[in-house]
């Protein structure tokens, strides 16, 4: 796909970058994204990098993964996120999709569990590094 560049001449729409996020933004991994569109992981790294061309099938069946339209991996979500914060805004409030609020309280709480984790193990392991302090 192409979209005209400020000389006058097209550039190609890079999106491969918008579908590693959107992908990272609903917490997939690329070896589900691959297996959904039954392709390897590194045919999907190309296509999130951009190297090989995504035909129009694979982007409905990646937004269907993804849970997203089509027309949202044609744009980075960061972008999404800045628009809604723009101070041309009347009320000036930050606005955040439920998706993201979701998004984000999944990925501390996965943090939380991961830290629980690691100070577990090193208080009652000593061989862990830890003093093996029981509680």
């Amino acid at each position: 796909m192409k979209k005209k560049n400020n000389a006058g001449g097209y550039e190609r729409i890079k999106i491969g970058a918008n579908i590693r996020k959107w992908r990272n933004i609903k917490e997939m991994k690329q070896k589900d994204l691959a297996h959904g569109l039954r392709m390897s992981e590194a045919a999907v790294s190309n296509l999130e990098n951009d190297l090989t061309d995504i035909t129009l099938s694979q982007l409905e069946d990646i937004a269907i993964l993804l849970d997203i339209e089509v027309e949202q991996l044609f744009s980075d979500p960061q972008e999404m996120v800045d628009k809604k914060y723009s101070a041309d805004e009347q009320d000036k409030k930050f606005v955040m999709e439920p998706e993201w609020i979701y998004a984000l309280i999944g990925s501390i709480q996965k943090k939380d569990e991961q830290i629980k984790t690691v100070l577990d193990n090193f208080i009652l392991n000593p061989g862990y590094g830890g003093r093996g302090l029981k509680k």
